[in-house]
């Protein structure tokens, strides 16, 4: 028969006597009485951004609308520069310092002239199409050139298309024009070739042979095209890729232009959207 024990334990019985919860705290080697809670409420430390954290905020977000600010000026105006494309975007006015010549041939009065030389050229501005038109005959070279009086450093920039019917068309980029007989070309082609050849006493001289890029668009495509002269070097890109660097002799920096070349047995057409020389 099961036992029952009749010894009754205190254990995890609540003790409620002020004195006897003293004296079981002392023996077994607590002090008295439980300290009491502090007075003063500590509080976990603030989970806000401290001013450092802010400035490197404020700096990411700047970096973020920059990288923003050249993305749409690559798809909106991909000849734009950073500040033509802040511009664009606040609808202000573009930087015109350093410009020599600009224009996008929509209207007005206009710096370069209407030409016609019977079986060679025909060039003029045709503002409702907003273009300067050339039309050079087979075997001919036609150009417009701009001279700067004491530049130490000049660039021509153009956007230009030769027509999809004539794809044997070259349209270059002139510099060190010094006169009929001696400059320098850089030259593409409707199959989206370039090259460079240097005209020295009349004679002509291939430095660059016609060469394939992929970043040249064919005959009726435009290509953005730019020439830099820094008194040493002429530097030629097309659509923002380096084509390439040719050393000259120092010199005062001559004059630089644009042109059109027939080279096969038909006449050829190409159009400019936008000339513009500067200062760099």
């Amino acid at each position: 028969m099961a036992a029952i024990d009749a010894q009754q334990s205190d254990a995890g019985v609540y003790q409620a006597d002020a004195e006897a919860q003293a004296s079981k705290r002392t023996s077994i080697g607590l002090s008295a009485h439980r300290p009491t809670a502090p007075s003063k409420v500590q509080r976990p430390p603030s989970a806000g951004l401290t001013l450092s954290a802010w400035w490197l905020v404020f700096l990411l977000i700047m970096l973020m609308l920059a990288i923003g600010i050249l993305i749409v000026a690559r798809v909106i105006a991909p000849a734009q520069t950073l500040d033509d494309a802040v511009n664009l975007l606040l609808n202000r006015p573009g930087s015109t310092a350093g410009i020599v010549f600009a224009s996008d041939f929509t209207g007005g009065e206009e710096a370069l002239r209407t030409i016609t030389i019977p079986d060679q050229a025909a060039v003029a501005v045709l503002p409702d199409a907003g273009v300067y038109r050339l039309d050079v005959w087979p075997g001919y070279l036609a150009w417009s050139r701009f001279t700067v009086a004491d530049a130490t450093s000049l660039r021509i920039d153009a956007t230009a298309t030769i027509d999809a019917t004539t794809p044997d068309a070259v349209v270059a980029l002139i510099g060190r024009f010094v006169d009929a007989a001696n400059y320098y070309l850089f030259a593409i082609d409707g199959a989206g070739r370039f090259r460079v050849v240097r005209y020295q006493a009349g004679i002509a001289q291939e430095i660059i042979q016609p060469t394939a890029v992929a970043a040249l668009n064919p005959a009726g495509i435009v290509n953005r095209l730019t020439l830099r002269d820094d008194g040493r070097a002429l530097d030629f890109r097309a659509n923002d890729t380096a084509l390439t660097v040719i050393p000259v002799e120092a010199a005062p920096v001559a004059s630089v232009g644009i042109g059109v070349q027939a080279t096969d047995a038909r006449s050829v057409t190409v159009t400019f959207d936008q000339i513009q020389v500067r200062l760099p």
